[in-house]
């Protein structure tokens, strides 16, 4: 079982008054008191609130999952029997990059290495979607990619919390199946590439992409038809 860190009423107010590392939609990111994790809190006007019972079930899977290639797990944060958040682990060397911050071998590397991530993230039950920049940690000296953000992925029964905008003609069409990573991976190839896999044409397509990809996104147009194919392979190196 994933421990619980407990912690009083004043030790949660002073991680609150701490400077954000990060501010997400439903949590904040804060420094722990050990060099090498971190504390994800979720909170609404400066107070803590409960995680869910839908993440703390996905946290406690993860953690005896132990996935490689992903931040990890190392316990829930607790204060007055109420689970508020988790502990995780970190990496200073490994960070969040925009597009423009990498050379286009390095962009492609991501995006192949990603791929291999993602599809043994699937072979171990996660369906992980928000599949973006900002959720792949990388570090440049040393190749080594994390996904972090892990408490949105679908686990066994236990679906995702915050469904990414760009996935909901989907959901809708055909529920979050084993093919969403695909979907979203090609669709993070297309944006690298500022393609678009409605608007762009075969001729915009064709300047980036081999002639099999082309089938692949024209399979993407029609969600009932894709298949989970990934674009990427197909991706030309440029000169």
């Amino acid at each position: 079982m994933i421990p619980v860190k407990n912690l009083n009423i004043r030790q949660i107010s002073t991680i609150l008054r701490q400077d954000k590392i990060f501010s997400g939609g439903e949590a904040s990111i804060y420094e722990s008191d050990d060099p090498y994790t971190l504390y994800k809190i979720f909170s609404k006007y400066n107070e803590v609130i409960p995680m869910g019972e839908n993440k703390e079930k996905k946290i406690s899977i993860l953690y005896n999952l132990q996935l490689n290639s992903s931040v990890k797990p190392i316990s829930l944060i607790s204060v007055d029997d109420m689970i508020v958040g988790y502990e995780m682990s970190t990496d200073f060397d490994l960070l969040a990059y925009k597009r423009y911050q990498l050379s286009d071998e390095e962009i492609l590397y991501l995006l192949k290495e990603s791929k291999g991530i993602l599809e043994y993230f699937k072979s171990k039950g996660v369906i992980y979607a928000d599949v973006d920049f900002r959720n792949i940690l990388f570090n440049r000296d040393t190749g080594e990619i994390q996904f972090c953000d892990m408490d949105n992925v679908k686990i066994d029964n236990y679906p995702i919390d915050k469904l990414p905008f760009s996935l909901i003609e989907y959901d809708s069409i055909r529920g979050i199946d084993q093919d969403v990573p695909a979907f979203m991976h090609n669709r993070l190839v297309l944006n690298t590439f500022e393609l678009d896999m409605i608007c762009s044409t075969n001729y915009s397509l064709k300047k980036h992409l081999k002639r099999p990809a082309l089938k692949i996104v024209s399979s993407m147009r029609n969600i009932e038809t894709f298949n989970g194919e990934y674009i990427v392979p197909y991706v030309k190196k440029h000169k």
